[in-house]
């Protein structure tokens, strides 16, 4: 229910009183259906509705797609009984999809891959302009961070979400930092769905994104992830490693395969504690080493030196990496090059390595990035040959005037318990370690203690066998 443009006190508090917890867990075939079926009991649209109408994957059209982001810029509404069946059917789409989901580019045409977009819908237009809509001759590929900052995340994904039902085959959809549980409810997205529709829809968004693909290979040639790449082997964390390019993990052994990447089962969250808990020796355990490559591919950077080094979004267990690891890599994996997002360039795109480039599609961040948005071009004159990969840049374009995270006020007047606080000896510019300006000018350092390397040295006086190391 909507009150005032708000979600209802439905929102917060659950049935019998307890305050209400979002869902964290995969949803199974039967208690989907059951969802299904509560949803098929829903009202339609109220008498007046003027926008497009959804009757499952086949309506969803060229023309469907322009009016919804037309009704969007009148600051309209979808009807919330096809929101959740558009979700749910999306959900269905996604469970069919591998981890490491194959695309290729059209001999001749064009594949385009969009970088972050953080609910920046009146950019997103450009992006679409720019892109067309999808089809066996124009794929895209949107590579994460669909929601989250903005305050339009809704008509963002929602119109992603109609491009994948109308050509599921040609739209490429990767996980990235922000489709994750712990982002949702800290940067305003679950406050956005609770204020345009309710928490249980943000729940069915929740389980669409924890099936999303971690990675997109383009014709074996082309890896494409939002992140970086896997982090060192033992999951090494030095104490008083500092930023310094020449201050480094090595590289030890060979890189991981692109199987490595596939083979994870990825339908879980991250949650906060799991950075730390992610270090530690090599290990068979396929649950840690699951949880160890999505924290990779979700959340590290490139960086100027060899070797790994610690990043500036998260104080313990995500890495950056250099460029001999890039090389390494590609070499090991038979790639032409990686495309990631992940981080503001002023340019919009950047070469970070000679075989990695980040595109980043959200121009003027948060009102104040004063950056270019920038999508990629992927073309090939004949089957087998070399990708060539081409930057178009854009400008931000006037929005209505409403600030970034606005709907965030959301969750702090009805789930304030889901917030945690956050305590650092140092005021940085993003106090829960998620700078998509890392490597910009704007860093977050983090502070050793000493019993911290006392816990690295216990850590690492036994393998997992209990030698001694």
């Amino acid at each position: 229910a909507r009150e005032g443009g708000r979600a209802s006190g439905a929102g917060r508090r659950a049935l019998g009183g307890e305050e209400w917890q979002p869902r964290n867990s995969a949803w199974s075939a039967a208690e989907l259906a059951t969802e299904r079926q509560r949803v098929e009991t829903m009202a339609g649209p109220e008498a007046g509705y003027t926008g497009p109408h959804y009757a499952g994957p086949q309506s969803v059209t060229g023309d469907f797609i322009q009016a919804l982001m037309a009704m969007y810029k009148q600051g309209g509404v979808l009807p919330a009984k096809y929101a959740f069946q558009m979700v749910l059917d999306v959900v269905d789409i996604l469970g069919r999809e591998p981890t490491l989901r194959p695309m290729s580019v059209p001999v001749g045409q064009t594949l385009t891959v969009i970088g972050d977009i953080h609910g920046q819908f009146w950019d997103f237009q450009t992006v679409v302009d720019l892109a067309g809509l999808p089809s066996k001759g124009n794929p895209l590929l949107f590579n994460g961070d669909f929601v989250d900052r903005g305050s339009w995340s809704i008509e963002v994904i929602m119109t992603i979400f109609a491009m994948k039902l109308m050509a599921p085959e040609s739209v490429g959809l990767n996980r990235g930092n922000h489709e994750m549980l712990e982002a949702n409810i800290i940067y305003g997205f679950l406050g956005e769905c609770s204020a345009k529709y309710d928490t249980s829809l943000f729940n069915l968004f929740s389980e669409s994104f924890r099936r999303l693909p971690l990675a997109h290979l383009l014709d074996d040639r082309v890896l494409v992830v939002h992140g970086g790449l896997p982090g060192p082997e033992p999951r090494i964390w030095m104490p008083g490693q500092t930023h310094d390019p020449t201050d480094a993990i090595p590289m030890m052994g060979s890189p991981p395969t692109l199987d490595a990447i596939a083979s994870v089962d990825r339908n879980f969250e991250v949650g906060p504690e799991s950075y730390k808990e992610s270090i530690g020796p090599v290990t068979a355990d396929k649950t840690v080493n699951d949880e160890r490559m999505t924290i990779d591919l979700l959340w590290s950077d490139p960086r100027g030196g060899n070797g790994f080094g610690p990043s500036y979004r998260k104080g313990k267990g995500v890495y950056m990496f250099g460029p001999d690891v890039t090389k390494a890599f590609c070499e090991r994996n038979k790639l032409q090059c990686v495309i990631r997002s992940h981080e503001v360039k002023a340019a919009g795109y950047r070469w970070d390595h000679d075989q990695m480039v980040t595109v980043f599609s959200a121009p003027n961040y948060l009102d104040t990035g004063s950056n270019k948005g920038a999508i990629l071009r992927l073309t090939r004159a004949s089957a087998g040959a070399e990708i060539h990969i081409e930057p178009v840049a854009f400008d931000a374009v006037e929005h209505p005037s409403l600030e970034p995270m606005h709907w965030q006020s959301v969750v702090e007047e009805q789930q304030p318990h889901l917030l945690r606080r956050m305590k650092k000896k140092v005021q940085t510019f993003d106090e829960f370690g998620d700078s998509d300006f890392a490597g910009a000018g704007l860093m977050n350092f983090d502070e050793w203690e000493p019993e911290e390397a006392d816990q690295f040295q216990e850590a690492f006086k036994v393998d997992e066998y209990g030698r001694d190391l």
